[in-house]
C-alpha cells in the first residue's frame, strides 16, 4: 500500500529538489516537469534494476535524436500526452530511481504499519494542500461522505459501484500498455486476484484514514521516527512545496545533514540516485559506479 501514497509523495519531494538544484541536467528537469505523473508509474516498479542503468546508457548517447521520435501514450480514461518514447521512459528510470531509495530505507514490516504510515503521509502532505498536483480531502475515505452537501442525493452505494466499475475499466484498459494476448484468461484471474486484494487494503485504510488507533499511530509511526520534521532534508522539502527558492548553498547543506527518520533517509537517499545518475548521463561517472551506488 505504501507504494500508492508514500512512495508518491516521495517522487514529488525528490523531483522538486531536483528542479530546485544546479547540479542536476537540464534534461532530467525536462521530462521530470512535464511527464511527472509518468514517472509515477516508475514508482511503483519494484524490477527497475533490470533496465535502469542500460536505459540511461542508451539515452545519454545522442539524447536529441532519441527524443524526436514522437509516441501518444495514454489510456481512454487518462488522455495520452504528446511525448517522445525516449522522454516518457526516462520519467519511468527518473521515478524508480527514487522508488529504490524507498524500497531500502523504508521496510514497513506489515501491510498494517505501511498503511498507517500512508495514512500519515495522505493527512500531512496530502490533504487539502494545493501545494501537491493532486490535492485530496479526507471526505474521500469518510463512509458514505455525510459531510458533503449533496451526500443526501446522491446513493453512496450507487457512487461505490460507479466508482468499482470505472476502476476496472482502467485496469482493464491498461491491459493495451503491455498485451498479454496469448494468456488472456490469466490476465484477468491475476486483475480479478489483485483488484480484490487492492479492495480491501482500500477499505481498511479508509478506517485507518478516518479513525486510527492512537497506539498504533505511535508504534508504527512515532516510534520507529517514521517522519520527523526536524530532518533538514524533510524541511527543504516542506519548504519547496510552499513555493520557497533556497540557495544552492542551502540545498547542499540540507542533502550533506544526516536525517534520523526513515524517510528522511529515503529523501536523501533518492536525491543522491538522481545526482549520481546526472552524472551518469552527463558522462561523468561510469555504468559500474552507478550500480554500485544504486546496489544493482
Amino acid at each position: 500500500m505504501s507504494e500508492n501514497v508514500t512512495h508518491t509523495s516521495l517522487v514529488e519531494d525528490c523531483f522538486r529538489i531536483m528542479f530546485a538544484s544546479d547540479n542536476i541536467c537540464d534534461v532530467f528537469k525536462e521530462v521530470g516537469f512535464d511527464h511527472l505523473n509518468f514517472a509515477q508509474f516508475g514508482s511503483i516498479t519494484s524490477s527497475g534494476d533490470r533496465f535502469a542503468v542500460p536505459l540511461l546508457s542508451k539515452y545519454r548517447d545522442n539524447w536529441e535524436a532519441h527524443k524526436k521520435v514522437p509516441e501518444e501514450i495514454g489510456f481512454r480514461s487518462a488522455p495520452a500526452v504528446p511525448k517522445s518514447q525516449a522522454e516518457s521512459i526516462l520519467a519511468f528510470v527518473l521515478g524508480w530511481l527514487c522508488h529504490r531509495a524507498a524500497d531500502i530505507q523504508m521496510k514497513t514490516g506489515s501491510v498494517e504499519a505501511g498503511l498507517y504510515q500512508d495514512a500519515f503521509i495522505f493527512h500531512r502532505l496530502f490533504v487539502n494542500n494545493n501545494n501537491t498536483p493532486i490535492p485530496y480531502r479526507t471526505v474521500l475515505y469518510e463512509k458514505n461522505m455525510e459531510i458533503l452537501p449533496a451526500s443526501a442525493s446522491i446513493s453512496s452505494e450507487d457512487v461505490s459501484e460507479w466508482f468499482q466499475a470505472m476502476q476496472q475499466r482502467f485496469f482493464i484498459e491498461m491491459h493495451t500498455f503491455v498485451p498479454d494476448v496469448e494468456d488472456i484468461e490469466g490476465w484477468f484471474d491475476r486483475l480479478d486476484a489483485k483488484l480484490s486484494e487492492r479492495t480491501a487494503h482500500m477499505n481498511r485504510f479508509a478506517e485507518i484514514m478516518m479513525d486510527p488507533d492512537p497506539a498504533k499511530v505511535k508504534q508504527f509511526v512515532s516510534d520507529i521516527h517514521f517522519y520527523e520534521d526536524e530532518d533538514a532534508i524533510i524541511q527543504l522539502a516542506q519548504s519547496l512545496r510552499k513555493g520557497a527558492q533556497p540557495t544552492q548553498a542551502e540545498i547542499q547543506a540540507a542533502y550533506e545533514a544526516a536525517p534520523n527518520s526513515h524517510y528522511g533517509k529515503a529523501l536523501k537517499q533518492g536525491f543522491g540516485n538522481l545526482l549520481s545518475a546526472s552524472a551518469f548521463f552527463t558522462g561523468n561517472m561510469e555504468p559500474n559506479s552507478l550500480n554500485a551506488l544504486l546496489a544493482v
